[in-house]
């Protein structure tokens, strides 16, 4: 991709970002800016971008090579462009081609043009207008119809283990019927920075899966999605980590060190045991629980938990905490902070979305470093969201009611978890 030819759309593209965003210049986002940046461009576009590569896109880090086409897509998309082309359709650069040098020529008297002659021109120039938008018809057309018949393919899997991270897949394809001008791709999950190139003629891939989840495997050619299912990676009970970049593996706790007789804690003796710094910038945390759930529908159910985060000082003043409810392939991400930090979080519930830019997200106030009640009531699609007993929000889903089938939380640092239950009209699960 060549350097000089990208500067300036890029350029556009975070003025527009900037502008869509309202927080200001980039230049002065933080970390936790980006954070919320990447979550945001996952909620509405199903992609994943990682907060180095925004930041690199943001010139906060300096890089040598150019953004990948799936980031472009996906900036795109977050501002409502199909993709990347149709951004650069709709921003076109500002070339600017010299004056040409000034010629003198003796001054001849014009002539008066025949009125048959201007209708010619005329005419001309309306069948070529016409055969443009017509070239552009057919075009858009043409690449939006599927070319391939999904019953000429084949797309399966297998888990290695029925529990427990890390797990490893076995794709089962066969995509022989691809052009051989077309690139045959497998991608594990709506992130599609896990979408690999794979050989047409072979008939194996395998992929390891570091986190657990609801999600769905696609069989594509080039942008095509001809086949794709379901693959949940599920934990044995509670599951604690140290989160780390994509493709690395994080570090896993041990059961036995995290979980206690009434409570899952991860403190301080647990990261001296595993020889994790909690200074400067303390480590995040996930704890999962991921079950084979079913009847429990996003639509209809009662959720409660307490949650805890234990360090205050340093980057983690805030005390930032996020509660997740994971369904089939949707998600609802519940933030708590500290009561003067509300002015900087995101509600994300099952196609609902409000930032505190918008809205007044005060409810979600609390004091994270004492146990902290969250109890989420849902009935046919209308949400009402507790913080200790007071009513912090009122929501109504917009997405189709699936299956809830686990739970998610993000700590910065020292954090504990415990009376979590999920009930729906399928019974009551305590987790």
């Amino acid at each position: 991709m060549n350097t000089t030819a990208i500067h300036q759309p890029i350029s556009k593209l975070k003025s527009q970002m900037e502008a869509h965003l309202q927080w200001g210049e980039s230049s002065v986002w933080n970390n936790y800016d980006f954070e919320k940046l990447s979550e945001q461009i996952v909620e509405k576009t199903s992609v994943s971008l990682s907060v180095s590569t925004l930041k690199r896109i943001f010139g906060k880090v300096s890089y040598k090579s150019e953004p990948s086409m799936t980031t472009l897509n996906a900036l795109a998309q977050f501002l409502n462009y199909e993709d990347w082309r149709d951004f650069l359709i709709k921003n076109p650069e500002n070339t600017e081609t010299p004056p040409p040098t000034p010629i003198t020529t003796p001054t001849v008297p014009l002539l008066p043009i025949p009125k048959t002659t201007l209708w010619n021109r005329q005419r001309w120039t309306l069948v070529a207008l016409v055969v443009v938008s017509l070239s552009i018809f057919s075009f858009y057309f043409l690449s939006s119809k599927s070319k391939y018949n999904p019953n000429d393919f084949s797309f399966s899997s297998k888990t290695m283990l029925t529990e427990g991270l890390p797990n490893s897949v076995v794709f089962d394809f066969d995509a022989s019927n691809a052009n051989p001008q077309d690139s045959v791709f497998i991608s594990q999950s709506w992130d599609v920075r896990r979408k690999v190139l794979v050989n047409k003629n072979n008939k194996h891939h395998s992929s390891i899966y570091y986190y657990p989840g609801y999600f769905q495997a696609k069989l594509m050619i080039g942008k095509e999605i001809i086949k794709e299912h379901d693959i949940q990676i599920k934990t044995e009970g509670w599951l604690g980590v140290v989160e780390a970049d994509w493709g690395i593996e994080p570090l896993y706790f041990k059961q036995t060190d995290i979980v206690k007789t009434s409570v899952v804690e991860i403190d301080k003796p647990v990261f001296d045991k595993y020889n994790v710094p909690l200074n400067p910038t303390p480590p995040k945390i996930r704890l999962f629980n991921q079950k084979d759930l079913k009847g429990i529908m996003t639509d209809n159910f009662t959720f409660e938990t307490e949650v805890k985060s234990g360090l205050s000082e340093g980057s983690n003043a805030c005390q930032k905490v996020t509660v997740m409810l994971q369904a089939k392939n949707d998600i609802m991400m519940v933030p708590l902070t500290n009561v003067g930090c509300v002015g900087d979080i995101s509600l994300a519930a099952f196609g609902y979305y409000v930032a505190s830019n918008k809205a007044d997200l005060s409810g979600f106030g609390c004091t994270p470093s004492e146990w902290t009640k969250l109890k989420i009531e849902c009935k046919r699609g209308e949400m009402k969201i507790f913080v200790n007993n007071k009513v912090a929000y009122i929501a109504k889903i917009t997405n189709a009611p699936t299956d809830i089938v686990g739970v998610q939380y993000r700590f910065n640092g020292p954090c504990g978890v415990r009376n979590t239950w999920l009930a729906g009209n399928a019974g009551k699960v305590i987790f």
